[in-house]
């Protein structure tokens, strides 16, 4: 009988690893439809689902077609930044030499008022049959990663500062967790990096792209139908079931 026990608590533990390995990881900030900003002809914004906005590309100023911009981000650079937007990739969607670039960029404080210090901005562009992302602040001219086959990719940005004060920044693109490129910490050029305090926003800086991209809110689950919040509900289902076999055991156990 005590085999039997050990073994189903053992599958148990098992299948809450599992349910725990299949929950996507939530970027810092929740990047939502409602929080996208549109005003002065920064581009559109289109619901798509639930879970996926469509932004494409307004104004044209110095030959960038910018898109919306989204200022949900309370990250403070002394703690140290990461953040994470989710991009829907397809090839289909977008024709030869089509790109867009999506920015961080990093507040300074100026007396009572947050002005703009710096940014990092990554470009991903089709080339042929895949995209090619890259970014000029590496100061490198190989890309950063290229991609091949359409699906939802994980864009992060990690910012971090110094004890000199100098502001890094490490991109890197994931396919489920999967690296498929990133950058060193590089040291982004700026006057005076000790004034930066956070996050000023994640905008779409140029969008020469009829379709324009595709951001999800959450990642959804790799090749299946359920939303996160199905996903999510499983996870707790399973918490809660692990958890009350594990009460019930106990009181059995004190009573014999």
């Amino acid at each position: 009988m005590k085999v039997v026990k050990k073994n189903l608590y053992l599958c148990l533990f098992c299948i809450f690893l599992f349910l725990v390995s299949i929950v996507p990881v939530d970027a810092l900030t929740v990047w939502r439809f409602e929080d996208w900003q549109t005003a002065n002809d920064y581009g559109y914004k289109t619901k798509k689902t639930s879970n996926i906005t469509n932004l494409k590309g307004g104004l044209e100023d110095d030959g960038m077609k910018v898109g919306p911009f989204n200022k949900a981000s309370k990250a403070r650079i002394k703690d140290g930044i990461t953040e994470e937007v989710y991009v829907g990739l397809d090839l289909e969607n977008y024709q030869e030499t089509e790109l867009f670039e999506l920015s961080i960029a990093i507040n300074q404080l100026d007396g009572e008022q947050a002005k703009y210090l710096t940014e990092a901005v990554v470009m991903t562009q089709k080339s042929g049959n895949k995209f090619v992302l890259t970014a000029g602040w590496t100061k490198k001219d190989d890309p950063i990663a290229t991609i091949d086959a359409n699906g939802v990719y994980t864009y992060r940005w990690d910012f971090k500062q110094e004890k000199d004060n100098k502001i890094k920044v490490r991109f890197t693109v994931l396919d489920y967790g999967k690296e498929l490129g990133t950058t060193d910490y590089v040291e982004l050029a700026v006057d005076n990096p000790q004034d930066a305090t956070d996050v000023r926003y994640l905008w779409a800086c140029n969008i020469k792209a009829a379709y324009g991209i595709d951001i999800y809110t959450t990642l959804p689950v790799r090749d299946e139908n359920p939303n996160t919040s199905d996903i999510h509900l499983f996870f707790w289902i399973g918490v809660i079931a692990i958890s009350g076999l594990g009460i019930v055991y106990s009181k059995k156990k004190s009573f014999s």
